[in-house]
């Protein structure tokens, strides 16, 4: 591990490059974080007062910190370490990281591709030649080893473009593909995926990285199609996959920019999505199905995915208020950027998510959310909520615990519904200059009568200019008394904002009777 480590640590300051003209308009090219080299990282203690979210102090940390994490229900234990291949590739080029000494095959067309494919041997290079690859179709499946992956990418990085009626499928394992670019991609049909990696459940793509790619405005020139034609820029089927140092921009269709949605039968799903950058993602209707990522869906019953979403920055995504939608259980959201978007981060039917590390700022803008949770086992820690506005409605809160359906979902419990928020821990979060804080139980109707219990709320900072010190500003009316009596607050702290005085969390928790003046209070998503 300590290898790993000092590669990760080697390369934190260098820049990444993402094809064509680096990134333009959409910002600077990403550096790796290097936490994300730990093998155990699940377990890594730092000091008190230490950690940071993206650069910006939180200080409200105590020794508490890890061990509440490690009291947990979480099962950390099933994550996977950063795939050591990516590293080396980083550290020291294709040339010199001493995976691919086979043979190099230069292609100039799709025909050519496919001539290729399912017949190159472990550490062989296919390298794609030429600039213009408009309407490029192609499947290419190759199976490498650990040692001697297959390498697909541009031979020279950021001139490949495919664009037009193009589309690429891979499938096999162990394949790298890397420093290709999709713009300008038209779609059509319904159904379409600008890139597959995997295909179906009999094809699937099994330990390859996909790293350096951008898809940048692949759209329907008809307007009228975004909203009814779905489409994906990436689907993943398969296991132990990495999606790394991407860019994935101005998708305007209904469907997800990336769609792991489908779980490996019988094993851990263990995809990486890495440092990558998500923006522009318009606000066209009020229907469900404009996220950004998704991961699993309402059929997989909540399995364990183990999957990690770290590093990623996330500017002006405003499709709808899932932002990133979570279906799956023992899933892992970590140091990323949440930036202007106008969603939140939502685990609607899973259990056993670690929310840590995260920043979350609105920049002022309307409707710019940060966490939403139903099912049990949760921790949200260690995150900033920054300059979140006008949320219209609770699903775009700073952080909201939903009404359910059932007791327990998935997990050899109920196979239906949406499972109760329990034994949630939220913790040493700083909530600064944001018009809200955390809602409890939101939107209770005889279809969703099941309110949160036993929510731990501790030693979090909340800086604004309500007069209140309770980290509550909404909690379902519940006759039965029992999510007051299992809704526990202490150590937290309120500041005016900007410069006021602190003082502790004393008081017992406002309780809301109806939803606030100015919220749609509609039903679920």
């Amino acid at each position: 591990m300590s290898n790993q480590r000092a590669n990760w640590d080697t390369l934190r300051s260098r820049r990444v490059f993402f094809g064509a003209a680096a990134v333009g308009t959409v910002g600077t090219a990403l550096s790796f974080h290097p936490r994300l080299a730990q093998t155990a990282w699940a377990t890594r203690s730092q000091p008190a007062g230490k950690q940071t979210a993206h650069g910006n102090s939180v200080d409200n940390r105590n020794d508490d910190s890890e061990a509440l994490l490690k009291a947990s229900p979480l099962r950390l234990e099933l994550q996977r370490p950063v795939d050591s291949r990516l590293l080396l590739i980083e550290e020291r080029g294709i040339d010199g990281c001493g995976l691919f000494p086979g043979s190099v095959h230069v292609v100039r067309n799709a025909r050519e591709v496919r001539a290729l494919s399912g017949r190159l041997k472990p550490g062989d290079r296919l390298l794609l030649a030429g600039t213009d690859w408009k309407e490029a179709r192609f499947t290419f499946s190759g199976r490498g080893l650990r040692n001697a992956p297959i390498l697909v990418a541009a031979q020279r990085p950021g001139e490949v473009v495919f664009s037009g009626d193009a589309g690429i499928v891979f499938e096999g394992q162990h394949l790298v593909i890397m420093d290709l670019v999709f713009r300008g991609v038209t779609i059509h049909r319904k159904g379409t995926a600008v890139v597959r990696l995997g295909n179906g459940v009999a094809r699937p793509a099994n330990f390859c990285i996909l790293n350096r790619i951008r898809i940048d405005d692949c759209n329907s020139p008809d307007p009228a199609d975004w909203p009814n034609v779905r489409a994906w820029y990436l689907m993943v089927r398969g296991r132990d996959n990495t999606v790394a140092n991407s860019v994935f921009a101005d998708m305007k269709h209904y469907g997800q920019m990336l769609s792991a949605s489908e779980l490996p039968d019988g094993q851990l799903q263990r995809l990486h999505i890495l440092n990558n950058r998500f923006v522009g993602r318009p606000h066209l209707d009020e229907k469900n199905g404009y996220e950004v990522i998704q991961i699993g869906w309402s059929g997989e019953k909540a399995r364990s995915a183990a999957s990690l979403i770290e590093g990623n920055i996330f500017e002006r995504c405003d499709g709808e208020a899932e932002l990133i939608t979570l279906k799956a259980s023992d899933i892992v959201v970590r140091h990323n950027q949440f930036i202007a978007s106008q969603g939140a981060v939502c685990v609607r039917a899973g259990n056993r998510v670690l929310i840590r590390g995260n920043c979350f700022d609105g920049r002022n803008r309307a409707r710019t959310g940060g966490v939403r949770l139903q099912g049990w086992g949760h921790v949200v820690m260690d995150n900033v909520f920054r300059r979140l506005r006008k949320p219209g409605t609770y699903y775009r809160w700073a952080v909201s615990l939903m009404a359910a359906s059932c007791e327990n979902y998935g997990d050899g419990g109920d196979v239906a519904g949406y499972g109760r928020a329990k034994d949630i821990l939220i913790a040493y979060n700083r909530f600064d200059a944001c018009d809200t804080r955390i809602a409890v139980g939101i939107y209770p109707s005889p279809n969703y009568p099941l309110l949160p219990r036993n929510i731990r709320v501790i030693g979090n900072v909340f800086r604004d200019n309500k007069r209140d010190h309770s980290p509550f500003d909404y909690i379902a009316p519940d006759p039965t008394g029992e999510l007051g009596r299992t809704l526990h607050s202490s150590k937290n702290h309120f500041h005016a904002h900007p410069n006021a005085g602190a003082s502790g969390d004393q008081t017992k928790p406002t309780r809301h009777s109806k939803t606030p003046t100015g919220l749609d209070d509609r039903p679920s998503l």
